[in-house]
């Protein structure tokens, strides 16, 4: 053990609801005196009006704080927005930053040279005491040197701007009832500082204008999970390793890579949210996004970072183990796959769809629709293998295990999503009826997520990725 110790944060008390209800009764006897009878009654009469003021306020305080205690802990939003209405009162993870020394020990830097970091919380049960959810952070990539050079001035790129402490929600949430499975687990989300999906790996630092950018993602990660096990991870007995968008990508690309940095006896799985990114063309036929990613694969030389396996298969076409298709059947680590088949990054981003579905013109629609095709033939894959699941929805989203309100409302099948992901992480339900998958009709047929669609959804999420030209051209 290390002299950094993560039991000293002063976060071990995370009970959420333990206010003691205290009932004080009273006794009033009225006993005989020299009073004469129309005195006694006078003052009976004044005592029962103090007391049914009493009683009033009582209620009037009770009523009150019932209220409260329900819309904080148990209103479940009826909205399916990320962001709305969101249930419950975190507790809030603290902030630790790697020590510069070990940074320049191991080379592990961010895209501007800070040393990686990620928040903390520890587990609020002596029963999960020595079980651990590690998160991968999502972000984006950067795409040129220019683009990370910018990249590295924001938290994205960079340790020095984060917040000392922070909040999370879905799979990460401290709420019993929000996150009824893992709540209580030790949570350690890894910061995203790469532009690469944890991948990046190459040795030398690149120039740009008078910034001196480090790609180092690989490092990072490494970085962080040795220090965890220095930590206190290296005594658990289950390690969920999950993330979202890119860090969901870097789930697959790295899943295998963190298990042989766990002690060998230790349960190991993963949950990639968010992250199956598919190599298609978009609306103009071009190859747009598998342009767009070998550049990354190329600018970071993540070629060093991937499965050994996928590249000799690969031969000549190496980058393809960047694409989560590809990447995904050489991964021996169970793994559950959580996506929608109408991911919103996906449209805008990849599919180049500038529109807002429903009032896209009718070779957009069509070919949104055709995406959901081609992604259920892609993730069909997972039916191959007998330790895996996956929960696609046809919900208008990007990411269902990071925000409440997916986490908890958005249902395939009959199942919540937390649910669909907990009994198979449990082994509640074997993988092979742990495949989940959405309605087939076309946009819309999931009354679970009927609200992504409308033009509220698109204003609280879509429009906070968009530029304001871009969301009004969209909802217009």
């Amino acid at each position: 053990m290390t002299d950094f110790h993560l039991r000293g944060t002063g976060l071990e008390d995370h009970s959420l609801l333990n206010e003691d209800q205290v009932v004080t009764k009273k006794r009033h006897q009225l006993t005989g005196g020299t009073d004469r009878p129309s005195r006694r009654r006078r003052r009976i009469c004044t005592s029962c009006r103090c007391w049914i003021v009493v009683a009033l306020l009582s209620a009037m305080w009770l009523a009150f704080f019932g209220l409260w205690l329900y819309y904080s802990y148990f209103a479940i939003p009826s909205s399916g927005k990320p962001g709305a209405g969101e249930v419950g009162h975190n507790t809030e993870a603290m902030l630790v930053v790697l020590p510069e020394s070990l940074a320049d020990e191991t080379g592990a830097y961010c895209l501007d040279g800070s040393p990686p970091s990620y928040y903390f919380r520890n587990a609020s049960s002596q029963e999960h005491d020595t079980s651990w959810l590690v998160f991968l952070e999502g972000g984006g990539w950067c795409y040129n040197a220019t683009h990370c050079a910018q990249k590295s001035d924001t938290s994205y790129g960079s340790s020095r701007m984060l917040n000392a402490s922070k909040e999370f929600n879905g799979v990460l949430s401290a709420n019993f009832t929000v996150n009824p499975d893992f709540y209580d687990w030790n949570v350690a989300v890894i910061n995203y500082c790469d532009g690469a999906s944890f991948s990046g790996n190459r040795d030398l630092p690149f120039e740009v204008g008078n910034k001196t950018i480090y790609f180092r993602g690989t490092r990072v990660l490494d970085a962080v999970i040795t220090h965890l096990l220095s930590a206190g991870m290296a005594q658990a007995d289950q390690i969920l390793l999950s993330g979202a968008s890119a860090g969901g990508l870097a789930v697959f690309l790295h899943a295998d890579h963190v298990k042989e940095l766990i002690p060998e006896e230790v349960s190991f799985k993963a949950m990639a949210d968010a992250g199956f990114f598919l190599d298609e063309k978009n609306i103009s036929n071009e190859d747009m996004w598998r342009n767009t990613m070998k550049g990354v694969y190329e600018l970071q030389e993540v070629q060093g970072s991937l499965d050994e396996d996928c590249l000799l298969a690969k031969g000549t076409e190496k980058w393809e183990c960047f694409f989560p298709e590809y990447a995904y059947p050489y991964i021996n680590t169970p793994i559950f796959i959580i996506n929608s088949a109408f991911d919103y990054w996906t449209q805008l981003h990849i599919l180049n769809l500038n529109c807002r579905p429903g009032l896209c013109d009718e070779k957009a629609q069509a070919f949104f629709e055709d995406h959901r095709e081609l992604f259920l033939r892609r993730t069909d894959q997972v039916n191959r293998y007998d330790k895996d699941g996956m929960f696609i929805s046809s919900c208008y989203a990007h990411s269902h295990a990071y925000y409440d309100a997916p986490w908890m409302n958005y249902k395939v099948i009959g199942e919540e999503t937390r649910q669909a992901f907990a009994d198979w992480y449990f082994g509640r339900s074997t993988p092979a009826r742990s495949r989940y998958v959405d309605c087939d009709s076309s946009l819309n047929c999931n009354p679970s997520c009927a609200e992504t669609w409308g033009a509220e959804y698109f204003n609280s999420t879509v429009c906070l990725v968009l530029t304001t030209d871009e969301c009004f051209n969209l909802l217009h």
